[in-house]
């Protein structure tokens, strides 16, 4: 293949997108669970057939993309764009669990193969994208978030907010096939077995940490307004800016591993963020305010950002241009679990003993991480130059 041919600008707008949708979403959902006259219960149920249509379809496109590599991707966008529309005509919970299962299928269709484009720029190159790339997904989840919450202000409905983000999806999905042309003139992704048998246990394994990482990372963002207006009295206001303050932690810690990658390995960048989350999860807990408790959240925020990068970028190095994206389906699929199951997890825990006990377990899970971790990346993990890296998000190009 062309290195020359190789675009990787569309496949980053698919992270934005994907984050666009996911923030806008975050925000929406106390107009969505009054539009369908929905219980907490009940609400509570119909989120987690996101998960239920997700994870399915993130293992069938592990394996489509075998055959159709890049030209999944305008296909999994326009996908995604129809799927946003279904909540909008939900005016029951059933109805809602029943969009969110296909919205959930659409968001993981194009979580795996935007992700497995990207690693193919990665392992062609050697610079380092990942952690750039999951960043302007935490970006798109910030930036969408707060303007969809001043939107609501100015009386926007769920109608205008999903069919915008619809909008944009589409646009983007068109945009990746001329990144797919590119790429089908230079490699036929038809040859090559896929990876050697060693290779499928250790995937495994790099899957189980993902899925630690991300039960932390959505269970404290799920919890941390709560923690704060229960545990420690604040505001509402403050309250309810913790979630934006995690994201927020979570987009500067993945441009900083982005920034960081010639001077460290990705080994060093995981077990170095999940050992920082693991101490900012604890200080969060156990903080005795809530200033103290902020700083905790950031830390918490910017240390785990950089696990799943991490993570998805030796996947996509442990195998060959055919298994690639099976590879990264493995990862993304068992990892997001951890986002289905880690909300309920904490709640559960919580039930039995407190919120704080809770939470501070899940400093705990980060330690495991960041021990896991160490072990794993043992190794050649060095992703390439900070100069090649920075070069291709700048120009979009390899």
């Amino acid at each position: 293949m062309s290195n020359q041919r190789l675009s990787v600008r569309w496949p980053l707008t698919c992270f934005a997108a994907l984050g666009i949708f996911w923030g806008a979403w975050a925000a929406l959902v106390p107009d969505i669970k009054a539009q369908v006259g929905a219980s907490d219960g009940e609400l509570g149920i119909a989120l987690l057939f996101a998960g239920v249509g997700a994870i399915p379809a993130m293992l069938i496109t592990g394996r489509i993309w075998r055959r159709a590599g890049w030209w999944l991707l305008p296909v999994a966008g326009l996908f995604f764009a129809v799927t946003i529309l279904a909540p909008i005509v939900a005016n029951t919970p059933l109805l809602l669990g029943v969009a969110l299962l296909f919205a959930g299928a659409g968001s993981g269709t194009l979580d795996v193969s935007m992700n497995a484009a990207v690693s193919d720029v990665e392992a062609d190159r050697g610079g380092r994208l990942m952690f750039g790339a999951h960043a302007l997904f935490s970006l798109g989840v910030l930036v969408s978030a707060v303007g969809t919450g001043l939107a609501r202000e100015l009386g926007a409905e769920p109608a205008h907010v999903l069919s915008t983000v619809a909008l944009i999806t589409a646009v983007v999905a068109f945009g990746t096939v001329r990144s797919a042309r590119n790429v089908s003139g230079a490699r036929p992704y038809l040859a090559t077995s896929g990876g050697s048998p060693r290779v499928v246990p250790a995937i495994a394994i790099l899957a189980a940490l993902c899925a630690a990482a991300f039960l932390v990372e959505d269970a404290v963002q799920n919890w941390s307004a709560l923690h704060l207006e229960r545990g420690l009295g604040a505001s509402p206001a403050l309250g309810g800016a913790a979630p934006g303050i995690f994201a927020a932690a979570m987009f500067i810690g993945r441009s900083l591993g982005q920034r960081l990658g010639a001077r460290f390995s990705e080994r060093a960048l995981l077990s170095g963020g999940a050992l920082g989350a693991s101490v900012g999860v604890a200080l969060l807990a156990l903080a005795p305010s809530s200033g103290a408790a902020l700083f905790g959240l950031a830390l918490a925020g910017a240390g785990i950002s950089t696990v799943a990068p991490a993570l998805f970028a030796r996947a996509g190095r442990m195998t060959d241009p055919a298994g690639r994206g099976a590879a990264i389906a493995r990862v993304t699929a068992l990892g997001y679990t951890g986002f289905v199951f880690g909300p309920a997890v904490v709640g559960l825990l919580a039930q039995v003993t407190d919120l704080r006990t809770a939470i501070s377990s899940l400093s705990l899970v980060a330690l495991g991480v960041a021990i896991g971790g160490a072990y794993v990346m043992r190794g050649g993990d060095r992703a390439g130059t900070f100069e090649d890296g920075e070069e291709l998000l700048k120009t979009g190009r390899a």
